[in-house]
């Protein structure tokens, strides 16, 4: 059972309805795709989508899935660079031909521009309420329960989505999750700029593991010493300048070489522009809904912003679980998406051991997708998941 929706505006329509896809021996399911028009801000605009669910109305678990992607959107590409897909596809393996395969009806858009804003949750909030109606015609019943599931800067609208009094979403799931905390951001930020040049492999290449330098540099990133290779993604953006140029973003400028190099947010209480815009974006720790996140122990994006979210979070602990996998890094290494990230790594010329060790990275996809089935039977079957905790790539969590 399949309907399509028709848009007369829509030059260019590419719905493809009614698709049956493969997914594992025994199990198929519907998928629609192509443009979808999204209202933001009194403006509409078309954006690539996917929705996919199981072929027969018997095994729908009543449930929805949106998946909210990394980065602002758009193409991604190999390991040559050459294009390989667009990100409305972007979460397949990591969690969306899985929650089909469990029942559930799944949808993901690209959002091609958007990143981790208000207008990025606005335009999730929009595909949603679309792909709510949308299964609501092909099932001709509603889905009981609606999850957001964000990676990265998907994550970081999954977090705001959480913490927001409309509920759009029964319970959440944050993958690497960003919008931590803001203040510890900048904070970290100056950290590496100070730090990166005295560990740079490009100019440093015989240092130890165990040099005063190098542990200062993982004490700072938040990462153990045996994630190095994969520190200069990161680390060779890291600079005076470009924490200068973070910091104006957000009304604090005028500041010295000196003064940037040992930046406390602490110091400047008193500037009121500067809190006011630090307030206005960052997130508070109150949530509303379920939210279980997944993070590698590697991951030099997003952890210590992850771990000062975690205590501001003590308040609404009881809805909140953080699930740290050890040796993976932002991206799961068997997520396809890492081909993107190791073609950036090339072409910005930051060594092949970075390549390999993101190329040969160990997996959270096991704990990601244990933890959607945490989340399902935390809300419909209000059993809690497990504690928070720290675990191998591809064990179990533990009670």
């Amino acid at each position: 059972m399949t309907s399509a929706l028709y848009y007369p505006a829509m030059k260019h329509l590419l719905f493809s309805l009614g698709l049956v896809v493969s997914l594992t021996a025994g199990v198929t399911a519907s998928e629609q795709k192509g443009l979808i028009e999204l209202s933001l801000q009194g403006e509409t605009l078309q954006k690539r989508y996917v929705l996919r669910y199981p072929e027969n109305v018997e095994q729908w678990n009543r449930r929805l899935v949106i998946g909210a992607h990394g980065g602002t959107g758009g193409e991604r590409f190999d390991l040559s660079g050459k294009v390989i897909g667009t990100d409305e596809t972007a979460l397949d393996d990591v969690v969306g031909d899985y929650a089909v395969e469990k029942g559930f009806a799944y949808a993901s858009v690209d959002r091609d521009g958007f990143g981790a804003t208000p207008e990025g949750l606005a335009l999730t909030y929009s595909f949603t309420k679309k792909m709510q109606a949308r299964v609501r015609e092909v099932f001709e019943q509603d889905a009981t329960h609606t999850y957001l599931v964000g990676l990265s800067m998907g994550g970081g609208i999954t977090r705001y989505a959480a913490e927001d009094a409309e509920r759009i979403y029964d319970g959440v799931l944050l993958i690497a999750g960003g919008a931590g905390d803001l203040p510890t951001r900048l904070e970290r930020q100056a950290e590496l700029a100070v730090l990166w040049p005295d560990v740079d492999p490009k100019t440093h290449p015989d240092l130890e593991d165990g040099d005063v330098k190098i542990r200062a540099y993982a004490e700072a990133v938040g990462t153990p010493v045996a994630a190095r290779a994969l520190w200069p993604f990161i680390g060779a953006g890291a600079s005076i300048e470009n924490l200068k140029n973070s910091l104006e973003q957000y009304g604090l400028t005028g500041l010295s070489d000196e003064q940037l190099r040992s930046f406390d947010i602490d110091e400047h209480r008193s500037n009121k522009t500067f809190q006011d815009a630090i307030r206005e974006v960052n997130t508070t720790g109150r949530i509303l809904v379920p939210t279980i996140e997944v993070v590698g122990r590697y991951d030099d994006f997003v952890l210590r912003e992850i771990q000062a979210y975690e205590k501001k979070v003590k308040q609404a602990s009881e809805l909140h679980r953080l699930y740290i996998v050890e040796g993976v890094w932002h991206i799961s290494g068997d997520d396809d998406a890492i081909e993107s990230f190791a073609y950036i790594a090339k072409r910005r010329r930051l060594g092949e051991n970075t390549q390999r060790a993101m190329l040969k990275g160990a997996s959270y996809l096991p704990t990601v997708q244990e933890a959607l089935g945490h989340l399902d039977r935390w809300i419909v079957d209000k059993t809690a998941p497990p504690p928070s905790q720290e675990v191998l790539p591809g064990e179990a969590l533990r009670r």
